[in-house]
């Protein structure tokens, strides 16, 4: 399933991509509802695929670390309305200018999710 841009925008945390010293970082809000990842899928920055290796996220709130490449139907990570939760991917820098993101990630009910942001990082912004 394709998500349109104008839920995307319901996600995605506008201005949140920084740089980080070992890589970059960018957040997503829950408004929608609950839900579980079984699955990540395909992640590409700017037409380069990433490695789910190089993914975390964090809660806010919650100290555990769930890496990309854990998650599965027998390892899930199940999210609630309201979470806000920061991806961290190392090894792999960004320069100042607008980037693009193509993701797919695997939710319970509804099988794959496909979605697609643009951000920009300004020059001298980094974490």
């Amino acid at each position: 399933m394709r998500v349109p841009d104008f839920l995307v925008r319901q996600f995605y945390v506008p201005g949140s991509l920084r740089q980080e010293s070992d890589g970059f970082s960018l957040q997503a809000r829950n408004g929608m509802g609950d839900g579980t990842l079984v699955g990540i899928g395909t992640v590409v920055v700017d037409g380069s695929t990433i490695d789910p290796a190089a993914i975390t996220a964090t809660r806010e709130g919650d100290e555990a670390v769930h890496r990309a490449a854990d998650v599965s139907r027998t390892s899930p990570v199940s999210f609630g309305r309201g979470d806000v939760v920061t991806f961290h991917i190392a090894g792999y820098r960004l320069g100042a200018g607008e980037h693009r993101f193509e993701v797919e990630v695997f939710e319970r009910n509804l099988g794959s999710v496909q979605l697609s942001l643009k951000d920009t990082i300004r020059p001298g912004s980094h974490g």
